[in-house]
């Protein structure tokens, strides 16, 4: 943060980086906010800060969904650099994709009878040096929304994961799978390779509700905005388009509770006898449909379609690998992975939060350089592959 910072503000900041919990971080970051006095100086990282609550939010809400109603909880902690959700319908082949794919010793049960999956299975795999956690979650059936079959618990693992893996069986009707799937996903909540709309509310002191760049919205104009935010509870706020927005996109803007996810189909028991013609229906369906799934046939009796699978899986999570230099200029082995899109200020808090604290400078080499041992500061936004070094 910059140095000349009011003192509450500068207070404030100190405990949010200190602190352990969510509800910490978030209370200092909303109490920085409120007393950080505003000045041409503190512009950026007032909006990384502000970006930051946001985001903490967004997780403290989908931790909240999660722990909803009562009995058994088996969400899988994040414990590799990214989670994969393996689901599918009964008997699709999740078991097989989980063993198939893991380095684990342990291998998940594999049988011919319904639900042989109670409970995740976990296991591991690694892509361009990046870990990856993968975690096989219980048949989802008509009526899981609903929690039926423990439907909410498996959702609510979907919602914890940062990418899903779906297992269509291609030896029984799979349009059918892929149907009952999608349906149970959308009424929880879960968006498939979907990208967020692009809508930014802000919350502000007065002024009701501003609109800015309405011509993108493809609804009936700012009358129509401005009814549905006030519906929906919103008075004194700024709502800014960024680019085409339908009507349920807006109202998907709205609601924080919606998971966003990266995904991919595995076609199973590609081998089997009929198999190619459903394939076939199964892409025929997809495309017609317009569907934004990419899909893989896979066979785990012969290892068919696993070659490089870790690559293709990491490429869907929308992540950067970024390496770090120490003083006598030795690259570390281990990547640091980051989201799309994340700026020098990440990284510095995945290695250390005190870091920022006395943070002057860092140098850059690869692809966001403008030259090798570029010096730049916290906004800097990262590109996959690059090498920093850190001053503080």
């Amino acid at each position: 943060m910059p140095i000349n910072l009011n003192h509450e503000a500068q207070v404030e900041w100190d405990k949010y980086l200190e602190a352990s919990s969510i509800e910490e971080q978030i209370a200092h970051l909303e109490r920085f906010v409120g007393v950080v006095v505003k000045h041409k100086g503190v512009e950026n990282h007032l909006r990384m800060a502000k970006q930051k609550l946001k985001r903490l939010k967004a997780t403290q809400e989908k931790m909240r969904q999660a722990k909803k109603g009562s009995g058994e909880r088996w969400l899988v902690p994040k414990g590799e650099d990214a989670q994969i959700a393996i689901i599918g319908t009964v008997n699709a082949g999740k078991s097989s994709i989980l063993n198939s794919l893991s380095r684990s010793d342990s291998a998940a049960k594999v049988g011919a009878y319904p639900f042989t999956t109670v409970k995740p299975e976990v296991g591991s795999t690694s892509a361009r040096g990046a870990r990856l956690q993968l975690v096989e979650l219980p048949a989802i059936v008509e009526g899981s929304v609903r929690g039926e079959m423990s439907g909410k618990l498996v959702l609510a693992g979907i919602r914890n994961s940062d990418c899903v893996i779906l297992a269509i069986d291609l030896t029984h009707n799979p349009v059918e799978q892929l149907k009952l799937i999608l349906k149970e996903l959308s009424v929880g909540k879960i968006r498939l390779n979907t990208e967020k709309p692009s809508v930014k509310i802000e919350k502000v002191g007065s002024g009701n509700i501003q609109v800015f760049n309405s011509h993108h919205y493809e609804g009936k104009g700012n009358d129509e905005i401005t009814e549905i935010m006030r519906t929906k509870g919103y008075m004194n706020v700024i709502v800014r388009f960024h680019g085409p927005t339908t009507v349920d996109q807006f109202f998907d803007a709205l609601d924080y509770t919606i998971s966003y996810l990266p995904a991919i189909i595995f076609a199973t028991k590609g081998d089997v006898k009929g198999s190619k013609l459903n394939y076939s229906t199964l892409m025929e369906y997809i495309s017609t449909n317009k569907l934004p799934l990419e899909i893989i046939p896979v066979s785990s009796s012969n290892n068919e379609g696993f070659d490089s699978i870790e690559e293709t899986i990491f490429n869907k999570l929308n992540k950067i690998r970024v390496f770090t230099r120490n003083n006598v200029g030795d690259i570390s082995e281990r990547p640091i992975i980051l989201d799309k899109g994340s700026t020098i200020e990440n990284a510095i808090e995945v290695l250390s939060k005190k870091m920022l604290r006395f943070f002057r400078f860092a140098r850059v080499w690869g692809k966001s350089a403008k030259f090798d041992g570029e010096k730049i500061g916290l906004d800097r936004i990262l590109e996959d592959g690059d090498v920093i070094q850190v001053f503080a």
